[in-house]
């Protein structure tokens, strides 16, 4: 088997080009700088935070000096305590691993002071009257790029990003793992919370991008995965309804935690690089949030991206089970 996982390559054109998407939005350099502008947009005298969520999140909120209390999740990985959000506050709800679309539609429809984190959804548009943004590099090859939505912004009056170049993609798709993965990680170190434009680069990648077709093929590979590992997946995520051929989540990954632990590196040593969604929420000061750290230690989130076929995430589930008996 190939290995399977990792960041992306650089995005290459695998056929024609379909209707572009986030026509209507604000195309950023991150979703941080996203959420930087919203919060500069609203000023919020306080706001709320999932305890499962990545430091970045809380880097604009530091800059501006924005005070903030963590939340915890219940089992479906929803706010444990579902209430409105004060006058002057904003709530930050996440859509985790790009499977809860119909939940944060819900929630934003009903309490304007939502704002929704579709980092990991990026396919769900969101509208002119709801704050969201979400992230063009966890799904596709490219050095930048997020969209956001419920902000007004002249793009064209910001100055442009910083982290446009491609040598991480570039050296990926040349196949020297070793080296693409020093220069991903120093181009990560150089993201910042800046509002800044999305690069031309980025801009002219994902129009190259048969969206369409990006759409099937993660949803294909989403339901292989749940078909052969669901019976085994302890999490209360409406992973059925994913599945289902009416539903409209493209989702990011295959979120799967089975009761018995596994080895990353166990994983690695085979082939298959799963990444952790994220390692600071388990050493976070402060006590309680136990499922929260518990997600963070264990759960995988196994890639389903369009690099992979059907045949891909057959061998993915054979090695998965293999080290589950």
């Amino acid at each position: 088997m190939s290995a399977i996982g990792g960041f992306l390559p650089l995005e290459t054109a695998h056929g024609p080009a379909t209707a572009a998407y986030h026509v209507r939005a604000v195309p950023l350099a991150s979703g941080r700088a996203c959420w930087h502008a919203v919060l500069r947009a609203c000023r919020p005298n306080r706001v709320r935070v999932p305890f499962y969520i990545c430091d970045a999140v809380l880097q604009p909120l530091a800059a501006l000096a924005i005070p903030f209390d963590f939340y915890a999740l219940d089992a479906a990985f929803r706010p444990a305590a579902d209430g409105r959000t004060r006058p002057g506050q904003l709530t930050l709800v996440v859509n985790y691993f790009g499977v809860q679309s119909t939940f944060v539609d819900a929630r934003a429809h009903d309490d304007e002071r939502v704002v929704v984190d579709d980092t990991q959804a990026f396919f769900r548009v969101g509208g002119h009257d709801r704050r969201s943004f979400n992230s063009a590099r966890k799904f596709f090859g490219v050095p930048d790029g997020a969209f956001l939505y419920g902000v007004d912004l002249d793009v064209d009056a910001l100055p442009p990003s910083e982290t446009g170049d491609c040598d991480h993609l570039v050296t990926r798709r040349a196949g020297d793992d070793q080296r693409a993965w020093d220069l991903f990680k120093q181009h990560e170190a150089r993201i910042g919370i800046e509002i800044r434009a999305m690069s031309q680069t980025s801009s002219r990648l994902l129009g190259t991008v048969d969206m369409a077709a990006v759409r099937r093929r993660r949803r294909a590979n989403f339901r292989v995965l749940h078909a052969r590992l669901g019976p085994m997946n302890t999490l209360a995520l409406p992973l059925d309804d994913v599945s289902s051929d009416a539903a409209e989540d493209v989702p990011l990954c295959y979120p799967f935690q089975p009761a018995v632990r596994l080895d990353r590196g166990a994983l690695a040593r085979a082939g298959i690089y799963v990444p952790t969604f994220w390692p600071e929420v388990v050493s976070r000061p402060g006590g309680g949030f136990d499922r929260e750290r518990e997600a963070a230690a264990h759960l995988l989130p196994l890639p389903i991206d369009h690099r992979y076929d059907l045949d891909d995430m057959d061998a993915l589930a054979d090695t998965l089970l293999q080290e589950l008996t």
